[in-house]
């Protein structure tokens, strides 16, 4: 389903000049001619003509050619993995304003005599990603000279038919200039095709691969109100792969325990039945998102559907999701470093976690996100190291030539009703696909990121259950991992390699997980914005340098002591929430030390909710006008079958 849109146009920004705009919103009076605002705008005209104010249309100059052959410098580059990487861990974020309508938009009157109201995207001028606490994205096009080249399409910005970036439709010095009005902001001005336009050969200065696209557009649910966003810059590839960064997790650790319980019988099919349903729920967040170009975030969705409370209940289940996965992170480190030396207690283990996972978690978002590719590396580096062990021991257990005795049933009602939450845990992906899709170039080819995400998966997911319960059978630990540093045969280097990766694994995720959270107990303790919200406005803040992008400070030098004193009381409170979010993940994980109990609860009890039972919910909500009735019946029976087995696998799980 397609939502139909008018006045949709598109402006493209080279970065840093967006990022230097952001900062000298509020000083655009000491803009010199070198700080001159540039980009490139795209109409909805399928001539491919830009028109002025006098319904003049500029004729096609000379194709700039901005050739790039190299395959470290394209929009798959290492460097543009890392960024899209970057943005992907930020998605991880609890709103906790629960009344707002739209969570990654503010609605300031554009600058018009109109008066008219837009929906302008907050982003992180550093992430370039949608962020809680950004600022708006029309703070890209301020100064007071625009420069302003037109292209044909998306497709010629994208280079979806070309291997270079065309840069056409430029005006020359030599043609007509028209004087900038009043009102020179595209993004913010309401008559946007009639806008006057100044627009100089810096145009041709323009490199697509090092710009940013805002997408201006009106939308019939938000009762034609204009919607300005960043156009996302995630391609497929990336978009795969931070989705299988998701997806693959510390979970698969535990599938061949749930696989014991559940036995073969019921086991691989309800891996396959899980796999298969949630990547169905998942194309169905992605056709809610659809019907709406300011919905970003499962929030959102929630807000959409339920209002107030959907987003509320939303951020509660996100909540004690990351607390779940923090726990479960510090047991699995103790319990990794306690089968190798267990002489120390697996409690000790933790204590030492949390003084080397404490720090991290003071450590800046871009490098946390670098530090937390360790995270991924090392869960498919142990997979791989399994599948070796497996092949290179001869004797049973803990050999693939010899297998461990199997079974074919479960030995038990409760064992069955244990392995739901178990089985059902490394499908939890649905929290950040909203997310992902908005960050992607080509968002309708989501669903075919979907499909190679569940490919992948599933071969890891099920070939490591498959794995580590014919290595093991019936004497299968909650960790694969402690059968194997528990068991001889193996070469030496594989108890310490072992062992080293699974300690890296908390180390990289942990901070991570640790960061939403403390961002409530900030808010929660008005130690996050408390200058902002009750001393100045956005309008009052400026960037002093360009080198100290965080450092905002108050323009009224009479203001300076009491923004200096709030500004430290947030620091102090900051710090002690980041302590107290970590001490609360130790104290929990020596409370509850069962890493297959944690997982299965957080699996029955979140993951049912999260990832099957709330995507149904929203589709049926939000689509009720163009759902089909087979699609309806299978929701409900998907909400069905989901509560029970939820029910089912929770009460197992704190039995």
């Amino acid at each position: 389903m397609e939502e139909q849109q008018i006045n949709e146009g598109y402006i493209s920004i080279p970065i840093d000049i967006a990022r230097r705009n952001s900062r000298s919103v509020s000083s655009t009076n000491k803009i010199s001619a070198t700080n001159t605002t540039y980009g490139s705008v795209i109409i909805n005209d399928d001539t491919g003509f830009f028109t002025n104010s006098n319904n003049q249309r500029s004729h096609n100059t000379p194709n700039t050619h901005i050739t790039d052959s190299s395959p470290f410098k394209g929009p798959n580059s290492f460097k543009r993995f890392q960024s899209s990487y970057q943005r992907a861990n930020s998605f991880k974020s609890i709103d906790f304003n629960f009344g707002k309508e739209r969570s990654y938009f503010n609605t300031p009157v554009a600058s018009s005599d109109s008066g008219s109201q837009v929906y302008d995207q907050l982003i992180d001028y550093d992430t370039l990603g949608a962020s809680l606490n950004g600022r708006r994205v029309s703070m890209a096009i301020t100064g007071n000279n625009n420069s302003v080249a037109n292209k044909k399409s998306r497709s010629v910005l994208f280079n979806k038919n070309s291997n270079t970036n065309e840069l056409t439709n430029v005006f020359s010095n030599n043609e007509e200039i028209i004087e900038e009005s009043s009102h020179s902001n595209p993004l913010l001005n309401p008559d946007y095709q009639s806008l006057h336009i100044t627009v100089s050969n810096n145009a041709l200065r323009i490199n697509d691969l090092n710009s940013i696209l805002v997408q201006k557009l009106k939308s019939e649910k938000l009762n034609n109100k204009t919607v300005i966003k960043l156009v996302g810059q995630s391609t497929q590839p990336q978009t795969i792969f931070n989705s299988v960064n998701v997806l693959i997790g510390i979970g698969v650790f535990a599938l061949p325990l749930g696989l014991k319980y559940s036995g073969w019988v019921f086991g691989i099919p309800m891996l396959a039945l899980f796999a298969i349903s949630t990547f169905f729920t998942a194309d169905l967040l992605s056709r809610c998102l659809d019907t709406d170009p300011s919905l970003i975030s499962y929030g959102d969705l929630g807000y959409a559907s339920f209002g107030s409370s959907g987003r509320a209940l939303i951020s509660l289940l996100f909540s004690l999701d990351l607390l779940g996965a923090g726990v479960s992170l510090f047991i699995l480190f103790g319990d990794s470093l306690n089968a190798l030396f267990p002489h120390i207690t697996a409690t000790q283990f933790k204590i030492y976690g949390f003084f080397l996972i404490c720090p991290l978690s003071f450590v800046s978002l871009n490098i946390l996100s670098n530090v937390s590719l360790l995270g991924i590396g090392s869960t498919l580096g142990t997979i791989f190291i399994i599948l070796l062990c497996g092949i290179w021991k001869f004797d049973s257990p803990g050999s693939l030539i010899h297998p461990s005795k199997t079974s074919l049933w479960p030995k038990n009602y409760h064992d069955l009703c244990l392995s739901i939450g178990l089985l059902s845990a490394c499908w939890g992906g649905h929290a950040i696909f909203p997310n992902l899709k908005n960050d992607m170039r080509h968002p309708h080819a989501f669903k075919s990121c979907l499909k190679y995400t569940y490919l992948i998966t599933s071969i890891t997911d099920i070939g490591t259950a498959i794995l580590g319960y014919l290595m093991f059978g019936e004497s299968v630990d909650n960790e694969i991992t402690k059968n194997i540093l528990n068991n001889n045969g193996y070469p030496k280097f594989v108890y310490y390699t072992i062992s080293t990766l699974m300690s890296l694994i908390p180390l990289a995720k942990t901070p991570l997980n640790c960061l939403p959270i403390v961002s409530i107990l900030d808010m929660l303790t008005q130690s996050k914005q408390a200058a902002a919200e009750n001393t100045f406005n956005d309008d009052d803040l400026a960037i002093e340098s360009e080198e100290e992008e965080d450092t905002i400070t108050p323009k009224n030098s009479n203001s300076s002591d009491i923004y200096e004193k709030k500004t430290k009381k947030k620091t102090i409170f900051s710090i002690l929430n980041k302590i107290f979010v970590n001490a609360l993940f130790l104290g929990t994980s020596v409370i509850f030390p069962e890493f297959d109990k944690i997982l299965a609860l957080l699996g029955a009890g979140l993951c049912f909710i999260i990832c099957f039972i709330l995507p149904c919910l929203f589709y049926m909500r939000m689509c009720s006008d163009e759902i089909k009735i087979w699609e309806k019946n299978l929701c409900y029976f998907i909400i069905f079958v989901s509560t029970i087995l939820s029910v089912l696998g929770v009460s197992a799980a704190v039995s």
